[in-house]
């Protein structure tokens, strides 16, 4: 896989620049706060007020960033709706024998407690230890916040990689003279 391309802005910032390579045409959005979607869920909209807040004050956001940041919301809502239901325990229930009438009575049975990631199942061959789909959700959502965190530069590592209007550094060379 290819390395990703590096914006323009980055390139001036650490001197990598090179006028042959520079696109002339390329788009440069007001820097300014998109409003929230219409479609966000309930848990994506809290995400979207904060996330918003913070990008806006390191000076990040863009008018065009409004499809991103709407993708960065809702992989956290989705995590934390995961992690919310991995938090609620498994039960079911299981025929407990018949009464008079031939009716199955049920016995409800914990299957696995709160916050465990797996629960045992009990087939023709015995128990069998199985993980909760929970966690997979919970790994998948994980997987795209820390690729949405790294693209608007909110991870340690990533926050050098980003350049900020207003923000940028001073060229220890250019005062050499």
């Amino acid at each position: 896989m290819a390395r990703p391309r590096k914006p323009t802005h980055l390139k001036i910032v650490t001197g990598t620049a090179q006028a042959c390579r520079a696109n002339p045409k390329e788009p440069k959005p007001k820097r300014a706060r998109p409003t929230a979607p219409a479609g966000l869920s309930k848990r994506a909209k809290a995400v979207w007020t904060k996330a918003a807040r913070l990008l806006d004050g390191m000076g990040v956001l863009t008018t065009a960033d409004g499809l991103a940041l709407e993708g960065l919301c809702e992989a956290v809502a989705d995590e934390l709706e995961a992690r919310a239901s991995l938090a609620r325990p498994i039960v079911t229930q299981v025929p407990d024998g018949t009464a008079d009438d031939d009716t199955p009575v049920m016995r409800e049975i914990e299957v696995a407690a709160a916050g465990a990631q797996t629960y045992v199942t009990i087939g023709k061959s015995g128990p069998m230890v199985r993980m909760r789909p929970e966690v997979a959700a919970i790994a998948d959502a994980n997987r795209r916040v820390a690729m949405w965190l790294a693209k608007f530069g909110l991870t340690p590592a990533d926050r050098s990689k980003v350049g900020a209007e207003g923000q940028q550094k001073e060229n220890a060379f250019q005062k050499i003279g």
